[in-house]
C-alpha cells in the first residue's frame, strides 16, 4: 500500500500540466506577487473531504472540493504569479550568462523580486480565521465532538469499546490545548512570512462538509477497514487534508528562503552559475502547484483573472 503522500502525488499527476499552464499563462501577462495525526493515517489517502455545495440549480451532482470565496484566494494567486515570474527571470538570466550577453536588466528585475520583501496582501484583503473546531466552551465542545464521533462509528458499525469512549473527552481536551499552542506559534510565523500568511488566509477559511467525505477505495478495502475499525471519520479526513496543504506550504516557504540565500550568494560572486537558483525555483514552483491542486480549477482561473485586472489597473 502506498503511503498517503506518495499516493497523493500520483493522483495529482494527470491534472498538473493543465494547472501549470493556467498559472503560466497568467504570469506572462503580468507586470512585476495541526494536531497529532490519527492512528489510521495510512488509510487516509483513500478518502477526500467534501466541500459545501452552494445549492445552485446548475451545480454538478458530483462531490465538490472544499473551497473558500474568491477574496480569500487572491493573496495566494499573487504568490503563484510571483513564483512563476521569478522562475522565468532566473531562466532568462541563465541563458544570458551562457550566451555571454548583458544581464544587467534581468539582474535588476530579479533584485526587485528577491532582495525586497514582496507584498501579496492589499488593504481590502481578508485575513486568517483561526478558531478551534469546537466552537463551544472548553469541555462542552469536547463532549459534543465525542458524541458526534460516536454517532459516526455507530453509522459505520464500529464498536470502539467502553473504555476508549470513556477517555475520549479527555483526549479531545488535550488536543484542543495542543491546537491552541500551535495556533499561537503559527501566528508568529505568519508575521515573518507573507507567503505563509497569504496561503493561510485561504486554508483557514475553507468550507468543509463536516459529515461526509468521498471514499475512493474498493468495496473490499472499505470492508477491511470497517472490520479492523480503522475507517476514518470525516474529522480525520479533514485534518489529513489540511495537514497535506500545510506540508506543501512549508515546502514552498523553505524553497523560497533557499532561493533568496542562493541569489544573494550568486550576486556576491558575480553570477558564476545560476543552475542551483533555477533548480530551487522549480522546487518552489512544484510546491505551489501541489498546493493549488487541492483547489477547484475554476476558482484558480477566476482568482488569476482577478489579479490580472488588479495589475493592469496599476499600470494604467
Amino acid at each position: 500500500m502506498l503511503p498517503p503522500f506518495a499516493a497523493l502525488l500520483l493522483a495529482l499527476g494527470g491534472e498538473e500540466t493543465s494547472r501549470r499552464r493556467l498559472i503560466e499563462s497568467a504570469a506572462t501577462s503580468f507586470v512585476a506577487i495541526f494536531p497529532s495525526t490519527p492512528s489510521n493515517a495510512n488509510d487516509l489517502y483513500l478518502a477526500q473531504p467534501m466541500g459545501v455545495k452552494s445549492g445552485k440549480s446548475n451545480e454538478s451532482v458530483k462531490p465538490v472540493k472544499p473551497s473558500a470565496p474568491l477574496e480569500f484566494l487572491l493573496p495566494a494567486a499573487r504568490v503563484g504569479i510571483y513564483i512563476y515570474q521569478t522562475l522565468s527571470l532566473a531562466e532568462d538570466l541563465n541563458r544570458l550568462i551562457r550566451d555571454g550577453k548583458d544581464k544587467g536588466v534581468t539582474v535588476g528585475l530579479l533584485d526587485n523580486m528577491l532582495l525586497t520583501q514582496p507584498s501579496f496582501l492589499q488593504e481590502a484583503d481578508p485575513t486568517v480565521k483561526r478558531s478551534d473546531e469546537y466552537h463551544l466552551p472548553p469541555v462542552v465542545g469536547e463532549v459534543a465532538v465525542a458524541a458526534q464521533k460516536r454517532k459516526e462509528r455507530r453509522q459505520q458499525n464500529i464498536d470502539a469499546g467502553f473504555v476508549p469512549e470513556l477517555f475520549e473527552v479527555g483526549q479531545l481536551v488535550g488536543e484542543r490545548m495542543e491546537w491552541n499552542n500551535l495556533a499561537k506559534k503559527e501566528k508568529v510565523m505568519e508575521g515573518s512570512s507573507q507567503i505563509r500568511l497569504a496561503l493561510n488566509i485561504y486554508t483557514t477559511n475553507l468550507n468543509f462538509d463536516s459529515n461526509k467525505y468521498v471514499y475512493s477505495g474498493t468495496k473490499e478495502e472499505k470492508s477491511r477497514l470497517i472490520r479492523e475499525e480503522k475507517l476514518p471519520t470525516a474529522r480525520d479526513v479533514i485534518r489529513s487534508d489540511l495537514d497535506s496543504r500545510d506540508l506543501w506550504r512549508n515546502a514552498l516557504q523553505t524553497a523560497m528562503e533557499d532561493v533568496r540565500a542562493e541569489y544573494i550568494y550568486q550576486k556576491r560572486v558575480g553570477f558564476e552559475d545560476v543552475d542551483e537558483l533555477v533548480g530551487l525555483l522549480k522546487d518552489a514552483q512544484m510546491s505551489i502547484d501541489k498546493w493549488f491542486s487541492f483547489i477547484p480549477d475554476d476558482d484558480i482561473k477566476e482568482a488569476l483573472d482577478a489579479v490580472r485586472k488588479e495589475q493592469k489597473a496599476k499600470v494604467t
